[in-house]
């Protein structure tokens, strides 16, 4: 079984049809074909199912695309630990990450990395906390930053800092409001809120819900930098992480609101790896300089 097949499996996967994956490739479409009746030949079992145009993976497919991938990330990340030992100093290092560590936590960080390794290559993937997760157990990252703590026995977690949750509103908006609000004066105003169904809305929702406040929802957004524009431009207040408000608290763009009876709540932003692998050297810095930095300016606290 080559290691061309497996890659090709997977375009072919990932495209959706051999004709596009066979493009991508720069390969003739029967030579798709080919490598994929040999990678079916040797497993004895059929990968794909064709119903005229459309192609669809078998069970024994989706367990070989599974494994394929892995084995792919896992070769890359061979050829550049070698890399590394040809070119000391040099290197890769891919990220995954969700999108407000990725926004506003991870920019100061990786300038101070490429300052230290000007040679080493540096990828960030966003998604959600799940996608973050999974890009990292199919190898397709060398580590995963998350909002929320992941227990999985292929992983190994560790906390890097907490992440307050703060209400917060336009200098303008806060005049017209009690210097320490009320949770009656807080249920009355407008909030505008991530969109319902994600993580960060459940858990914003549940904070509130545990002091008896229906929150009056005026606006939904599945994105911090749209919540903070409509704050800033005085719609209402919004329950935001400091990381992601930390820069506009600085320029005076947003105000910090105080609410009485309202409990302190944040998030665990933690470092997710997987379990007794080899890290190249330059993944093992930047791991090192992340963990370094984890109390200082990381911390939002």
């Amino acid at each position: 079984m080559l290691m061309q097949h497996l890659i090709t499996f997977c375009k072919v996967v990932e495209e959706g049809s051999f004709t596009r994956a066979a493009q991508a490739l720069n390969l003739t479409q029967p030579s798709v074909t080919k490598q994929i009746g040999a990678l079916e030949d040797h497993l004895q079992i059929p990968l794909f199912t064709r119903q005229g145009k459309q192609t669809h993976l078998t069970p024994a497919g989706d367990l070989v695309y599974e494994y394929a991938r892995q084995i792919h990330h896992l070769v890359n990340r061979c050829e550049s630990a070698v890399g590394e030992l040809r070119s000391p100093g040099s290197g890769h290092v891919t990220i995954g990450c969700v999108h407000t560590i990725g926004m506003f936590t991870l920019p100061d960080l990786l300038a101070e990395f490429a300052r230290q390794n000007p040679r080493v290559k540096i990828n960030v993937k966003t998604g959600n906390n799940i996608e973050t997760v999974t890009m990292l157990l199919h190898g397709e990252v060398d580590l995963g930053i998350t909002t929320t703590p992941t227990v999985h026995e292929r992983l190994e977690s560790r906390p890097l800092f907490e992440d307050p949750l703060l209400v917060v509103a336009s200098p303008q908006y806060a005049e017209d409001l009690p210097a320490l609000l009320s949770l009656e004066d807080l249920a009355r105003q407008p909030m505008v809120a991530y969109v319902r169904g994600a993580k960060f809305r459940m858990t914003t929702d549940l904070m509130l819900e545990q002091v008896g406040i229906s929150p009056n929802v005026v606006m939904e957004f599945d994105n911090h930098e749209a919540i903070k524009t409509m704050v800033r431009l005085g719609f209402g207040v919004a329950l935001e992480p400091a990381s992601a408000v930390k820069s506009d608290l600085e320029s005076g763009q947003l105000k910090p609101l105080q609410v009485a009876g309202l409990p302190d709540s944040s998030r665990t932003t933690s470092l997710l790896l997987r379990r007794d692998e080899l890290r190249p050297p330059a993944v093992a810095s930047f791991i090192r300089l992340l963990q370094s930095r984890a109390t200082g300016p990381l911390t939002n606290s």
